[in-house]
């Protein structure tokens, strides 16, 4: 297979599932890794993917939610030192807070396990279970219970989300776009994350440095609502970012 042949292959591909691991594109093309892996790269150099740990995902596809458990597998290593950044400089005893149903709010649970009298609200099914597990005060937000992200939605949600005030808020985001925007695949999410970001007096957006530039189909903040944690930026990443936009990056 020519070199061209392959990379619109895999272009096709990816584009058709949303996401994808290294090896499927290894199986997809009959070509190496080391192949593979610099067809990701000239492919996200000319704006066609965006590659993530151990594979690549789409920016065509912007009002489609991967699944879970493919999400919990994504950039593993990012999304820890994000959490970990998180809870040390941003939750003390005492704190109420809100906790989104995204894969990296997810990773600060076993750091939150050492906060004194922390109280938790969240829309996430697997981050009300874990906290549950550490020992964590929780309380689970009512309503639909989403199939793919395990994230709660709709009114009541939403309902119960207005009559409540948190010290801090931390959001789940899957881009950032050049104007400032963090979206989301769904927009029935995007009002959950925007009310508990109106909720909180300070809030933060969890998001690893491979969604900047990505765009979704829902809008839920601009940069002037949330500081951005997100893992040591490459400088290619930080000439992308928004002006004026606040961000902290979480350092080993």
């Amino acid at each position: 297979m020519l070199t061209e042949e392959r990379q619109q292959a895999i272009a096709t591909y990816i584009n058709k599932h949303s996401i994808c691991r290294v090896n499927e594109l290894c199986k997809l093309t009959k070509s190496s890794e080391s192949t593979i892996r610099r067809d990701l790269i000239e492919l996200e150099k000319r704006g066609v993917i965006v590659r993530v740990h151990g594979g690549a995902r789409s920016l065509q596809d912007y009002s489609r939610d991967v699944e879970q458990q493919v999400r919990f597998n994504l950039n593993v290593d990012n999304k820890r030192e994000i959490a970990r950044f998180a809870v040390i400089n941003h939750v003390t005893n005492g704190d109420h807070i809100f906790l989104d149903a995204g894969t990296t709010t997810y990773e600060m649970v076993p750091f939150l396990r050492e906060v004194n009298d922390l109280h938790v609200v969240t829309n996430g099914v697997d981050v009300a279970l874990a906290c549950l597990d550490n020992g964590i005060h929780t309380r689970l937000l009512g309503g639909e219970a989403k199939l793919e992200t395990h994230a709660v939605i709709g009114n009541t949600a939403m309902k119960q989300l207005q009559e409540m005030n948190f010290t801090v808020s931390f959001i789940g985001a899957n881009g950032l776009t050049a104007d400032g925007q963090f979206t989301t695949p769904d927009p029935a999410e995007a009002g959950i994350k925007k009310a508990a970001i109106k909720q909180a007096k300070e809030s933060f957006i969890l998001m690893d440095s491979s969604k900047i530039g990505a765009a979704n189909f829902a809008s839920f903040a601009h940069i002037n609502e949330a500081i951005l944690i997100t893992n040591n930026l490459s400088t290619g990443k930080e000439n992308i970012l928004p002006e004026q936009i606040r961000v902290e990056e979480a350092r080993s």
